[in-house]
């Protein structure tokens, strides 16, 4: 799913990344108080970034396929029009041009399993899910994150405080990755069923004759 090169392109006021592999793991430093604190802002800084890149890799993912399923439908039901009329034209001018009415037919037919052998129109919608999803969980960590820098942690030890914040930003992170899993394995059960019906529908064909022998009778 993911694209193989690790392109940014600026967009929104920020950098847009056109694959999801993630950003580099920040530098921590650990030797005050003071640094481990500050340890722990990247991280969050750096996971707030992981949900946003997911959310915008969707995002253009999903603009590009709902313009390839519009485009396919439209053709589709041109194609499926123009196949119906033809007999009729044909039939009303005594025109011997009803044999193209099922070839446009046949070609509706061929953008419809095109659609959905590639899984234009469904790949939307996982899409938007996906996005949906990745928002409801960024705005529940801010929250939380918000939460506990307003809470009171006068005379709590620094490890308990430094504890609590990571297991929010672990929480996020965990989340933001069962969900690019989820919508991956969506897609591959997608793919192979198929993959699946086009080799059954393939193994289902006719097997042509044999050049110079005559049909059997």
């Amino acid at each position: 799913m993911t694209g193989s090169t690790a392109a940014v392109e600026s967009g929104g006021g920020r950098a847009r990344r056109r694959d999801l592999r993630g950003r580099a793991f920040p530098a921590l430093t650990t030797s005050t108080s003071a640094e481990r604190l500050r340890s722990v802002e990247s991280l969050r800084v750096w996971v707030e970034q992981e949900a946003e890149d997911a959310m915008d890799w969707y995002l253009e993912d999903k603009r590009l396929k709902r313009v390839g399923s519009r485009a396919i439908r439209g053709v589709m039901i041109v194609l499926a029009t123009t196949g119906t009329v033809i007999p009729l034209v044909g039939a009303a001018t005594d025109a011997d041009i009803q044999s193209w009415g099922y070839v446009f037919l046949a070609a509706a037919a061929g953008c419809k399993g095109f659609d959905h052998f590639f899984g234009l129109s469904t790949a939307w919608m996982r899409d938007i899910i996906a996005v949906q999803a990745l928002h409801s969980e960024l705005n529940e960590f801010r929250l939380a994150w918000s939460a506990e820098l307003l809470r009171d942690s006068t005379g709590e030890p620094e490890q308990a405080v430094i504890e609590r914040r990571m297991r929010l930003i672990g929480g996020l992170a965990g989340k933001i990755r069962g969900h690019l899993e989820a919508e991956t394995a969506d897609w591959t059960t997608e793919f192979r069923a198929g993959l699946q019906q086009f080799q059954d529908q393939s193994a289902a064909l006719p097997a042509p004759r044999e050049a110079g022998v005559p049909a059997e009778r």
